[in-house]
């Protein structure tokens, strides 16, 4: 097997995505792209469903688009309050950029972001600079830049830190009127954070989780590339940490926390974004697998493989950040 470079360095160039300028605006360039929409008519539980969200929405919010409602104000700034609480533990904090409109009336959608470091390692402040980057889109998004619980440092393991996102979702949803929140949501995460999001939305879906966006994520925790090759510089074995045993032990452990075994029909819509260098997170083993299924099941997908990216993704993320907004523009 070809030996795979620590995690921990790649953490080192992944830093330099909090540092990187944010004053280009230069699009991916050349990315393999592949989108499917799914024109499958619901089935009469879901479409029964979708009515009763539909007649509980305010003021005809149910016929305005995500791309209706991502340009329907144009923010003079952002209200910016770090470190809000979501939960009892101290991980369990989230930085809020909520925009300044004038317009009350014009309800924003969610954006949450989940930052990467093999689920144990690094902060929400790993994403600052990608959250300038959707900022400075000026769109009428409402930011939640969060925290989850690491295995390493606070003793959690996969199921504990699918609380956290449970937790933090009673809480955005508590929010919903103090924020003028409207009902579309998006998950974006990056590696882990990437791994996190699809696997939440698939496994517990939420009707108001619209789309999830993930960047180089594992998906499938079953493949010896992941439940091995991740691991940090003391050669802690990070994916065995996040399950909690090792993967001879209890295979079936590592199938439940894999996003890809979670899709069905009703799955989020989804983009995916992969590095066609990246050694961590193999770009055919990982992602072209995922988008492949959700195609399977008629889910709306679009899968980016970057020529030149390599895990850290060190120059992609502002074409990274314009392509979701492209992806969420067309829902």
């Amino acid at each position: 097997m070809k030996a795979l470079l620590p995690y921990s360095k790649y953490l080192v160039l992944l830093l330099a995505i909090t540092t990187m300028s944010c004053e280009t605006t230069a699009d991916i360039i050349n990315p393999e792209t592949q989108t499917s929409s799914n024109t499958d008519n619901p089935s009469p539980e879901v479409k029964k469903e979708n009515d009763q969200e539909n007649n509980n929405q305010d003021g005809g919010e149910q016929n305005i688009s995500m791309a209706a409602m991502l340009t329907a104000a144009v923010p003079s700034g952002y209200d910016v309050k770090k470190d809000q609480s979501y939960g009892p533990s101290a991980t369990q904090a989230y930085d809020l950029y909520a925009p300044i409109i004038s317009d009350s009336t014009k309800k924003s959608v969610s954006l949450v972001m989940v930052h990467g470091g093999g689920w144990s390692l690094l902060d929400k402040s790993f994403l600052d600079s990608v959250v300038e980057l959707f900022k400075r889109e000026n769109l009428n998004i409402t930011i939640f830049n969060i925290n989850h619980r690491l295995p390493l440092s606070d003793g959690v393991t996969f199921d504990g830190v699918m609380e956290d996102f449970n937790l933090f979702f009673e809480h955005q949803q508590s929010l919903k009127q103090t924020l003028n929140l409207s009902e579309d949501v998006v998950l974006w995460g990056y590696s882990s954070g990437g791994h996190l999001a699809l696997t939440y939305s698939y496994k517990y879906p939420k009707s108001y989780i619209k789309a999830v966006a993930a960047v180089a994520a594992p998906t499938d925790l079953t493949q010896e590339s992941i439940y091995k090759g991740i691991v940090d510089d003391k050669e802690r074995n990070l994916t065995e940490k996040f399950i909690g045993v090792p993967y001879d032990s209890n295979p079936n452990a590592y199938k439940v926390a894999s996003p890809i075994f979670d899709i069905n029909a009703q799955s989020a819509k989804t983009i995916l974004f992969y590095g066609e260098r990246d050694d961590l997170v193999n770009v055919d083993e990982q992602g072209r697998r995922l988008y492949n299924k959700l195609i399977a099941n008629n889910v709306k997908a679009s899968f980016k493989a970057l020529p030149n990216a390599t895990h850290d993704m060190n120059g992609e993320m502002p074409g990274i950040v314009i392509e979701t907004i492209r992806f969420l523009k067309e829902q």
